[in-house]
């Protein structure tokens, strides 16, 4: 993408104790004010997104569809080929599951610039069972050619995403997890840049590489394995499609083990892409892929559902543990 907006460490910070909803909300309004033709396109989900000054300011700029994820998209993909930035914002697994035929065909036959926002991705809605769990959405939306496949680790990072997605609209697709938990790991600020794959902590031994908020989990995971004398260093991937597989084989030529940590399923998610960049390179460290199982577990809260799949701090570092044998000397 495109140089955006860049944000202080002031700004970032406060955005950081948001809930991820609010900061989508208080962007969205803003940008309202700021762009003439914009549409912000809800499936019945709007009142719950912080929209209500772009509701009364700007009447003309939100579109309820009701519970209609699949002309949801067309909707939306019918005002961006008029020239309108068009956001969609949905729950993750219906807008990509549900609505993936008009998603194939408007966004990725047909090139329509629609931004579509995943909510609760990965575990976020689990205790409404595996009906609202989102864990192959990253997957389905990197088969859809021409997307733009984002995922941000705070509240910063998805602020930024969205700026400069409404300056150069294309199609793409943000998917938002742990909306709720406060994370702040770009507390220095975010810098006038595109997003790529960032170093937010060296090691020597093990390489993590994790994307979305589950980034806060891998970097507690990287201080746990500090106590056993594994030194890991931490890679956060805010974007998955185009991977920057570069980046991603540069980071890896020194370590001892490659991990991939992601609340999603390894099937198609940054797993697959570790896999498929790393393929190539002439001698690579073995890949551990941590993410959720194929099959989706019994409804209970998202920290309790990171707990029960071993994708929370203790269970990364365990699984890390566990693959090397022993502690790295």
């Amino acid at each position: 993408m495109e140089n955006g907006t860049p944000l202080s460490s002031t700004s970032t910070q406060r955005l950081c104790l948001l809930h991820a909803y609010e900061a989508l909300g208080r962007t969205l309004c803003d940008l309202a004010d700021e762009l003439p033709q914009l549409a912000v396109v809800v499936a019945d989900y709007g009142r719950r997104l912080f929209l209500d000054r772009l509701r009364k300011d700007h009447p003309e700029d939100y579109v309820q569809v009701g519970i209609a994820e699949q002309n949801q998209v067309s909707v939306a993909a019918a005002l961006a080929l008029e020239g309108f930035c068009a956001f969609v914002p949905s729950y993750a697994a219906f807008i990509t599951g549900r609505a993936f035929d008009q998603v194939r065909i408007c966004m990725g036959s047909m090139k329509a610039p629609v931004i579509l926002i995943g909510l609760s991705a990965g575990y976020d809605s689990g205790t409404l069972g595996a009906t609202h769990m989102a864990t192959e959405d990253a997957a389905l939306m990197r088969t859809v050619p021409g997307v733009l496949v984002l995922s941000p680790a705070d509240n910063a990072e998805l602020v930024v995403m969205l700026r400069q997605l409404a300056a150069h609209p294309q199609p793409a697709y943000i998917r938002i997890t742990g909306a709720s938990e406060q994370s702040c790991l770009h507390a220095e600020g975010l810098p006038q840049k595109a997003l790529r794959p960032e170093t937010l902590r060296s090691g020597h031994d093990v390489t993590i590489f994790a994307t979305g908020k589950i980034c806060k989990e891998a970097l507690h995971a990287a201080d746990i394995l500090q106590t056993e004398a594994i030194s890991a260093s931490l890679t956060e991937v805010p974007c998955l499609n185009p991977f920057d597989a570069e980046a991603a084989r540069k980071a890896t030529a020194k370590a001892r083990l490659i991990v991939s940590v992601e609340e999603h399923s390894v099937r198609g998610g940054l797993g697959s892409a570790l896999r498929e960049a790393l393929s190539t390179a002439p001698s690579a460290p073995p890949l551990l892929t941590l993410g959720t199982p194929l099959a989706p577990p019994s409804a209970d809260t998202r920290p309790a559902l990171l707990h029960h799949v071993a994708l929370d701090a203790q269970g990364i570092a365990a699984s890390i543990e566990a693959f090397l044998g022993s502690p790295v000397a």
